[in-house]
């Protein structure tokens, strides 16, 4: 009991410095994986084969599953942006620019307190357009996976632990996870 008092009270001391809408601490097995979501990226985003953060350029599902149930806690956290028009990609786009922004800075808290950790998001935003697959990664210890390439159904898993997805017109809510050893 005294190690999670003694990470909740480290992660606490820094996380109302960034706007974080809600947030959750919870274990890995509490969240609903599965290989399924793999045909779903590929016969359904645009996305996929078009990112080094995503399939099919990261490990195979059952090699993702695993690196998550490696860590013994996950931190999930929102933020929510309020956009003229939630039909406009350009202003959603930029909305989920600051969270990604912010999914990194807190991944970097988390590792001066915790060492290695694994963050996902909604996707790499590091660059305009990736090299994938012509050439290298840019920025390989910066990039952030999506939690749907972990094989993780974010919804499902958000709607059990009641996290607030939908936060009324022309608002939009992005989801990160942290996983971490304390």
């Amino acid at each position: 009991m005294n190690g999670e008092k003694d990470y909740k009270g480290i992660i606490e001391g820094f996380i109302y410095d960034y706007p974080v809408c809600e947030f959750y601490y919870l274990e890995p097995r509490n969240l609903i994986f599965s290989d399924k979501v793999r045909y779903i990226c590929e016969h359904e985003c645009p996305h996929y084969g078009q990112s080094w953060a995503c399939p099919p350029a990261i490990d195979a599902i059952d090699h993702c599953i695993e690196e998550c149930g490696a860590f013994e806690h996950a931190f999930l956290f929102t933020s929510v942006a309020e956009v003229p028009d939630c039909l406009n990609f350009s202003a959603c786009l930029e909305a989920r620019r600051d969270h990604e922004r912010m999914t990194l800075e807190l991944r970097g808290r988390f590792q001066e307190h915790f060492g290695k950790v694994l963050a996902l998001s909604t996707g790499c935003m590091l660059c305009e357009e990736c090299t994938y697959p012509g050439a290298p990664c840019r920025h390989p210890e910066d990039r952030l996976s999506t939690i749907e390439s972990h094989g993780i159904l974010i919804m499902e898993t958000a709607s059990l632990l009641g996290v607030t997805v939908d936060c009324g017109n022309n608002m939009v809510t992005y989801i990160s996870l942290i996983f971490f050893n304390a």
